[in-house]
């Protein structure tokens, strides 16, 4: 199911945050800062800021093995309710 891009909302919206949890979780092995950026439409920076910022508002847990991304826990957040928030 695609979901909206990290741009598509304004600055400091927790759903970019979503989008970028999501990312991880679709992109599995390859779950880079690059191709998390690439993924969801900004830059690398953005995107390490949005899973910080996830780990803090949400307490998602994520856990990163060499250059990638695992989330271990998705902390206070429903999932399946939190993707309907980022699906078109």
């Amino acid at each position: 199911m695609p979901t909206k891009q990290y741009k598509d909302f304004e600055k400091y919206d927790g759903r970019r945050y979503l989008v970028a949890l999501f990312a991880v979780e679709r992109l599995k092995e390859r779950a880079t800062a690059h191709y998390i950026s690439q993924e969801i439409g900004c830059t690398r920076q953005e995107a390490m800021r949005a899973l910080e910022s996830a780990a803090n508002w949400y307490r998602v847990e994520i856990e990163k093995d060499g250059s990638v991304y695992k989330i271990t826990s998705w902390g206070i957040l429903n999932r399946t309710k939190a993707l309907r928030e980022i699906s078109p």
